[in-house]
């Protein structure tokens, strides 16, 4: 499939429950809600999709996930670009270890867990409690 057939969508709120069908058959853990933004890329189905969550007036890119059958084709990538392009602020994310790799590459950096606002530091220390995650930031498109 090529990649820029995909269309790069901010779904509305009514369309909240797609996603979550998508979630639930690729990302057993995600489930969005109306509070949260959900990105997509999409032809006639949804290959790939994120949320960003506002924490303490931060954002939080969570919930990246994608069709096993559209893994390693770079829509990831381009789904998270499409996100990064559009904010204003710095952007966290608190990905796994072995995709250390890949957020490097899209710009974040790596952040001591101290310097996060209290009410995400004490989420990522939560997340943290049941696996092992990384503290990163992507600085403001400003």
């Amino acid at each position: 499939m090529p990649i820029n057939s995909l269309q790069f969508s901010l779904l509305d709120k009514q369309q909240i429950p797609l996603a979550n069908q998508f979630y639930r058959a690729v990302y057993k853990k995600g489930i969005a809600n109306k509070s949260e933004q959900v990105f997509i890329l999409k032809d006639q189905k949804i290959h790939c999709a994120a949320r960003m969550k506002t924490v303490q007036g931060v954002l939080l890119l969570t919930g990246v996930a994608c069709l096993s059958t559209s893994r390693g084709q770079g829509f990831a990538t381009l789904l998270i670009k499409n996100i990064l392009a559009l904010q204003q602020y710095p952007v966290y994310c608190f990905p796994y270890p072995q995709l250390q790799n890949f957020y490097q590459n899209l710009g974040f950096i790596e952040l001591e867990s101290s310097l996060l606002p209290a009410k995400l530091r004490s989420q990522y220390q939560g997340y943290c409690r049941s696996r092992p995650l990384l503290c990163m930031i992507y600085p403001s498109n400003k």
